[in-house]
């Protein structure tokens, strides 16, 4: 070749029928391949456990709803409820990340067990245990004992009506204690409430709810000394009922489970004490929402077990 020639372009190297048909099919699978989405999250989980009152079905489910709902916006997850006595066969096998109770010796047990406080309710009327009475008429600061119509709970021989004194009532031959369950939370109180006050426990008649206390009481009249919440005993008041005593009880909780992280935990914490929690509040029947003392829970339930 001559020193000044221009050398020729390097030919292009031909593909081979392997290769192309390798790229063809590689892209072909490229493009049929769907993006897989993310795997969403499972629901989490809310436990209700009301207690021993009967209350209107559809405003507990309208309540626990809306509390489910705010921690499923604090914390992007979509979140269940369930009654505590009302599992399902769907739910049962899975352990509730949160836990909405009423009872504090509940609370109290739960966080005992590494439950975590995430808030504590604010009551609107009080909380704790109550004794209600039937007024005299007639005679202020006095209440209606004994008579016949103890025989609707049972009673057969019974003191005779009489009016007492509201001080007088602890040490009474004619008073009768109406409680809810034996063994229950407000029965347990009462027993106590009642030493505090009296040499001995009268003679204590058992129903199964706190509103069957004030339904006897109401419709048969009956001249006892009722044992209720003050969410209860707040109506008793309204229609000219009398409140004998009261004891202090810790306020509804919302708890999370040990495995809940504190991150998540904390995001649900704030959405409860935000501002815009005041509809969900509404529903729930609280006045608001607290971080409140683990310890508060712990001296209850050793208060109560002390004689």
């Amino acid at each position: 070749m001559p020193l000044h020639a221009t050398p020729r372009p390097a030919r292009p190297q031909p593909i081979s029928w392997r290769r192309a048909l390798y790229a063809l099919a590689l892209g072909s699978a490229l493009l049929a391949s769907p993006v897989r989405a993310a795997t969403p999250a499972a629901p989490l989980l809310l436990q209700v456990r009301n207690g021993l009152v009967q209350e209107n079905e559809v405003a507990l489910s309208n309540g626990a709803q809306a509390l489910a709902d705010t921690i499923g916006r604090a914390t992007g997850r979509r979140t269940l409820w369930v009654a505590h006595d009302a599992l399902g066969p769907t739910l049962v096998r899975q352990q509730p990340d949160y836990a909405f109770v009423k009872p504090p010796s509940i609370s109290a047990r739960l966080l005992a067990k590494g439950w975590q406080l995430v808030a504590v309710a604010l009551p609107p009327h009080g909380f704790g245990v109550d004794f209600i009475a039937q007024p005299c008429p007639g005679h202020a600061g006095q209440v209606l004992l004994g008579g016949p119509t103890l025989s609707t709970l049972g009673v057969a021989a019974s003191a005779p009506a009489s009016c007492v004194p509201a001080g007088q009532v602890w040490n009474s031959p004619a008073a009768v204690l109406l409680a809810p369950a034996r063994g229950s939370l407000v029965d347990k109180v009462a027993a106590k409430l009642w030493r505090m006050h009296g040499r001995a426990l009268p003679r204590t008649v058992h129903v199964q709810y706190q509103n069957a206390v004030t339904d006897f009481m109401q419709l048969s009249h009956a001249a006892v000394v009722g044992a209720v919440t003050p969410l209860v005993s707040a109506q008793w008041r309204a229609h000219g009922g009398v409140v004998l005593a009261h004891q202090e009880m810790p306020f509804w909780t919302l708890l999370a489970a040990p495995g809940v992280a504190p991150d998540q935990v904390a995001k649900v914490r704030a959405a409860l004490l935000a501002p815009d929690s005041q509809a969900m509040n509404r529903t729930l029947h609280v006045a608001g929402w607290k971080p409140g003392d683990p310890q508060v829970y712990a001296d209850f339930l050793h208060w109560l077990a002390r004689p």
